[in-house]
Order: structure tokens, then sequence, then C-alpha cells
């Protein structure tokens, strides 16, 4: 007996476009269309395990992850443009699944992520230290850090790419001081503010390693969080400000 295929409601179908930013995740084509005026549907919602498999699929896909058992899950399911709904279904073959398994499953994560941000808190003021680095002066690349509670070669494992514990011991030898003095005139103005914001981080930090995610993941998330909950102008802000909490050992 064949599945049948569902209808997804308005709200599944806003929430699953949300998820691809209303862009195919294949081709980057995006998934509406202008036409005098109106827009116009220009995707389908795929299958990632076939709705009805044949007996060749069955046997391609023996052994493979799934993310859900029930296939009509929105968990099993992704909008794609036409073109490439076309493609990944004729013929079906598992590299093509094994990528868009992989890609729906960061989705799924950042979705995971995106309501953890609302849950978790940090101090309006952090705004103040975040927009006060955009006027910082020009700093010698040899500046001494010193407040050095553990080295971050020692801090950081395998998991973490190499360009982003370049990234990070730039940040740190180039901010840690400025951000420490910034913090500390917060503190001058509201008393225990920087531990405050620390043990916010911290929390933050526990409940991502709590999730068994590797490092790499952790930071990025981290930035994440802190670039939602301040609005910097640049990304790279908030890549400041992680990489502080990451010498200051609030993270790893």
């Amino acid at each position: 007996m064949s599945n049948p295929r569902k209808k997804y409601s308005d709200a599944q179908n806003v929430a699953l476009l949300s998820q691809v930013n209303r862009v195919c995740p294949l081709c980057a084509e995006p998934l509406f269309y202008q036409k005098g005026g109106r827009s116009y549907k220009n995707y389908e919602i795929a299958h990632i395990y076939p709705l009805n498999p044949t007996p060749d699929e069955i046997l391609l896909l023996k052994g493979e992850e799934r993310l859900s058992s029930d296939v009509n899950d929105e968990d099993n399911v992704i909008p794609l443009c036409e073109i490439c709904h076309g493609k990944f279904d004729k013929p079906r073959t598992v590299d093509e699944y094994r990528e868009l398994l992989k890609l729906k499953k960061g989705l799924i994560d950042r979705s995971g992520q995106e309501a953890i941000w609302k849950r978790y808190a940090i101090e309006k003021e952090i705004g103040e230290v975040i927009e006060s680095i955009y006027k910082a002066p020009d700093f010698e690349n040899d500046t001494e850090i010193e407040f050095d509670p553990k080295e971050i070669n020692k801090k950081l494992d395998d998991t973490i790419s190499q360009p982003t514990k370049r990234k990070i011991k730039n940040n740190v030898r180039e901010y840690f001081m400025f951000i420490s003095t910034k913090l500390s005139e917060l503190d001058n103005a509201e008393g225990d503010l920087s531990e405050m914001i620390s043990l916010q981080v911290k929390t933050y930090y526990l409940k991502q390693k709590r999730m068994g995610l590797q490092q790499q993941a952790i930071f990025d998330n981290i930035v994440l969080w802190i670039h939602m909950k301040t609005k910097p102008k640049t990304n790279d802000a908030a890549e400041i400000l992680a990489s502080f909490f990451v010498q200051n050992c609030e993270v790893f």
C-alpha cells in the first residue's frame, strides 16, 4: 500500500520556507518569482527519503540514516525549486541523498538554536562593549595579555578549524585588554555587571556543551547568539567578543 502525499498547511509551508530562507538550498534559486505585481510559487516540497520508494530505491538506501520514520514528517521534507527536485528524484543517488540529508540536519539544528537564542538572555549593556569595538584605536600586534588563565592552543581541540583558531588568537591578542577595560567601566557604573554577563555566557556555553556539540559548532553558535542579541554592525564584532570569553574561560 502506497503512502499518501500529505498536504502541508500554510503554517507548515511558511516554517519550511523560513528554514531555507525562501531560496532553493541546492542552487540558491528564489522559491518565488514576481510577475504582474504578484508573487508566484516556484518550489515543490521534496521528500528526502522517498514517499513511495521503488524496490531499487529501497535497496539503494538500505542502512542509510533517516531523519524520521514518517516519510511525511517535516524533518523528512524540504522545499526545492522544481528543477532541483526533478534532478534529485530521477535518478536518485546515495551521494545526493546524503548531501540533502546533511543539509536538512543543519537546518533543523539551526532552527533549534534559534529557539535557544530566545530562551537565553544577555544583559543589554553588552551592546555598549560591542559598539566600543568599532571605535577602538589600532592595536599593536605584540600587545601583552596580562590575564592568561590558559593557553588558547591547550583549550581548543581538533574539532575547531585552524582558521578559527587563528582568528580567536588574533582577536584575543588585539582586543582582550580593551574589552576587559570596557567591562570594568560597566562595573563602575553598575556593580558586578561584568560577572553577570560572564555567567550568562558560561550558561549558554554549557547548554551547547550538554547538547554534545563540537567546539567549532559551539563557537559558531555563541557568535550567532551574541550577534542576534546585540545586533552589531558586522559579525566580526560578535566574533571578537566570543574570542574574549574563550580566553576568559567562560567558553571551553
